[in-house]
């Protein structure tokens, strides 16, 4: 799945490519891509401008002439192909559209993404109940700590949970707890508050060098614009099970925890019950 990082960088990409450039057509191919609820059917796009690219949580997030908001949540699979003529839509185009210079195909395999188009973007993301950006001054070791006091669930799927704070998903989350030695089965309630400034600075630093380099290219996920994220190559957890941790060269364990996969190492990372 596509996380904050890989988002970011589709936001970047395309705002580079679509800046100012009007939508002359556009056709949905599969309609349940609409959320249900949306405040404006998707042809109400014809005619408006890309103004700006933004990103909230895992949401892209593009904002067109007189104040329509363009929200879609990747899920994942979702991606855009941009192209300077037009295409033959395949199985999985599920969208299209056509701006001042560009051909844009939406594309998602598995068809879990969904979208809306509204002029009240601020509510659409508050009934999404999404926590802070990982960048938030909010987002303190005071703030985690009272989140997570009755919380007694593995930090791994905790770290998952929008509600607290956006962005993570099981790549990251992998990485930032091999980076703070806390075992992914460590109930949330049990980790203390020095350990949750470390948690912070790390999902800073490991999502900052992961947007710096594009993101990360996973089995059959790429940004879909002839982008392919580079920060495979610096994993450290993620995938590495059976591979010599980087830190102290024990073999790396691989469990499954709310049926997703978590690798760690058993030397650095001691579970705390």
């Amino acid at each position: 799945m596509p996380e904050l990082p890989e988002v970011e960088t589709i936001v970047k990409t395309m705002g580079v490519s679509l800046l100012n450039e009007q939508i002359k057509a556009i056709n949905l191919r599969y309609q349940p891509l609409l959320e249900i609820g949306s405040e404006y059917p998707i042809d109400v796009l014809v005619g408006e401008s890309f103004v700006d690219f933004k990103r909230r949580g895992k949401y892209v997030w593009f904002e067109l002439s007189n104040g329509y908001n363009w929200i879609i949540h990747l899920r994942m699979e979702g991606k855009f192909h941009l192209y300077d003529s037009q295409q033959r839509p395949n199985t999985h185009t599920h969208l299209t559209f056509n701006t001042t210079n560009h051909f844009v195909h939406y594309l998602d395999t598995r068809k879990f993404s969904r979208m809306v188009v509204t002029k009240h973007p601020e509510q659409f993301f508050e009934s999404k109940r999404l926590g802070y950006e990982p960048w938030d001054e909010k987002l303190t070791s005071e703030y985690l700590k009272k989140k997570y006091s009755t919380i007694g669930r593995p930090i791994k799927l905790v770290l998952l949970d929008q509600a607290i704070f956006v962005g993570v998903g099981n790549i990251y989350a992998d990485e930032i707890l091999h980076d703070i030695r806390v075992h992914p089965l460590t109930p949330a309630k049990m980790i203390s508050t020095i350990k949750l400034s470390q948690l912070i600075l790390s999902a800073r630093r490991i999502l900052e060098n992961a947007i710096q380099a594009g993101g990360t290219t996973i089995r059959s996920y790429t940004s879909g614009l002839n982008v392919h994220g580079r920060f495979q190559i610096q994993l450290a957890a993620y995938g590495q099970g059976g591979k010599p941790c980087p830190r102290c060269g024990t073999t790396m364990d691989r469990i499954v925890i709310g049926g997703r996969s978590s690798v760690f190492c058993p030397k650095c990372q001691k579970v705390k019950r």
